[in-house]
């Protein structure tokens, strides 16, 4: 079902919203992929943690870290993706349903996979910066299937919230990156 989510298969996201597990799939993305952007950050800073003197440091503690890092940071993703796709369908005049938004969200994230190495710090180089607009452009395809499933958008519709979702992120991802990563 999430496989068929991904290729943007409209059925498959009904279902999603009508299975009793749905929120137990989405718990289970999040972790997933928090674990993944957690060791995508091992890797991208591993010279970094092998200058620990500490070997528990260095094998223990600080992965701890960039792994729980990882958690909070996808479940927080999650949490204001949701919301963000909630404030675009009530703006243009949808039902809300944030429970369905909620749960949804999660699934959106997945194409974000491509993105982990730019978000992580890793080389900047061009297939990275290919893979990230591919991630993104996908998320958005993902997110206006959402709208127009929860939210009964028409194809239109769906497309001009999310737009203006995503235009929003864009601005307070913007303010909050530091300096040096958008260089």
């Amino acid at each position: 079902m999430i496989g068929k989510m991904i290729t943007l298969h409209s059925p498959a996201f009904q279902a999603y919203i009508q299975a009793p597990k749905s929120a137990v799939y989405t718990r289970l993305i999040v972790v997933m992929l928090g674990i993944l952007y957690g060791l995508t950050g091992i890797a991208a800073n591993a010279a970094f943690i092998a200058s620990f003197e500490s070997a528990i440091l260095r094998n223990a503690i600080v992965p701890l870290i960039f792994i729980l890092f990882g958690l909070f940071s996808v479940w927080l993703t999650r949490l204001g993706l949701a919301v963000l796709l909630w404030a675009g369908a009530k703006g243009f005049g949808g039902p809300g349903k944030i429970s369905e938004l909620n749960r949804t969200a999660g699934v959106a994230l997945i194409p974000g996979i491509m993105a982990l190495p730019a978000l992580t710090g890793m080389s900047a180089g061009l297939l990275i910066t290919i893979a990230l607009i591919i991630g993104v452009i996908w998320m958005y395809f993902i997110c206006v299937k959402i709208h127009e499933v929860t939210q009964g958008f028409a194809p239109w519709k769906a497309y001009g919230s999310v737009f203006a979702v995503f235009i929003f992120f864009a601005s307070i991802f913007y303010i909050i990156m530091p300096q040096g990563a958008i260089n």
